[in-house]
Order: C-alpha cells, then structure tokens, then sequence
C-alpha cells in the first residue's frame, strides 16, 4: 500500500464521491470523513451565498476541524467537493463525469436551473481538478468515471493506492461539451 494515509475523494456535486467513498471505507476499513455532515455538525458555515442560496463553509477552519479528527491509526478518507483544499491530503482522487450525464444526476436530485447550470458548467470547465492540482500537483489523480462501474473506480483507486497505476493529472476533458454548444441547448 502506498504510504497515504489521507486520501482525499473530491468532484463537483453528483459525479459519485458519496458512493464511491463508503465502498472505499468498506474495502480499506478507514476512516470516513464526510465534509459536508463535519461542517454542518461543527457549525463551520459562515453565511449564505444570497443569489445562489448555498451555504459558505469556513474553509481554513474546516481544515483545522479535519485535521483534529482523522485518525492517526487507521487510512482515513476525506469525502466532499471541498476535501481537497485541505493540505492534509497525502492523496487527492478527482472524480469527473460527462457533464450530459451530471446534468441529469443534478436534475433529478431537485437542484434548481441556475445550481444545475453552475455544477455542469464547473465540471466541464473541470474546476475541482484545477483546484487540487493548484493545492497537490503530483498527489492528484483524476478518474473519468463516466463509463466505469463503481467496482472499476474502486480499482483504479487501489491501483494508485498499491503504487501500480501513477498519478495522473489532466488526461479527463470534457471542453468539447462546451465546444459542441451542449450547454446552449440544454
């Protein structure tokens, strides 16, 4: 096993890091930590985004939150589309997927037209890939999930993990959805 003890499961909203993260948790037996309940229950939101009604989490003070309860004897996973601003991360895992496809997930989850329009837009643009590499550079690896089974993901992950597979930065692009003039037509 590579020496990561804190792997990092990052994408935007929808690609699957919920999914993905407890089947990791389960294979691994570490530690999960799920960013999203961690600031909720540590009242880490800081106000609320007025036009587009998220919550703002406190990013340095989340962090510091994270750091106080992973666990120093067990691999630790740290789920959530804001994970990877956390210089914790031993190892960042980007999840991707066709932004076609993620604009149906986001839809028939209820998100509202604008929320829709910014993830999809964040995905194809690749957004949180760009922001754990600016964070993590050769400690990131993005994964298309796309066509994969969650049994396939879990894989590659593990490939990464055992040292088999490098990372690998850069390789997932989805420009040509803008290209296409998708977003217009949806």
């Amino acid at each position: 096993m590579r020496k990561a003890s804190v792997v990092c499961i990052t994408g935007t909203p929808g690609v699957g890091k919920t999914s993905v993260s407890k089947e990791l948790k389960e294979r691994l037996d570490a530690n999960l930590i799920e960013v999203n309940r961690l600031a909720e229950e540590s009242g880490l939101f800081i106000g609320e985004d007025a036009l587009r009604g998220y919550k703002i989490v406190d990013i340095p003070s989340l962090c510091r939150e994270i750091e106080r309860v992973i666990s120093q004897d067990s691999f630790n996973i740290i789920e959530g589309h804001l994970s990877h601003y956390c210089r914790i991360c031993d190892l960042v895992i980007v999840l991707r997927l066709d932004p076609s496809i993620l604009w149906g997930r986001l839809e028939s989850r209820g998100y509202d037209h604008g929320k829709v329009d910014e993830n999809v837009e964040a995905e194809a643009l690749g957004v949180c890939a760009y922001e754990a590499y600016q964070l993590h550079k050769d400690r990131v690896h993005e994964i298309d999930v796309t066509s994969l089974s969650l049994d396939e993901v879990l894989d590659e992950i593990m490939g990464v993990l055992e040292g088999e597979k490098p990372c690998t930065f850069g390789g997932v692009d989805f420009m040509g959805w803008f290209l296409d003039g998708k977003f217009l037509n949806d």
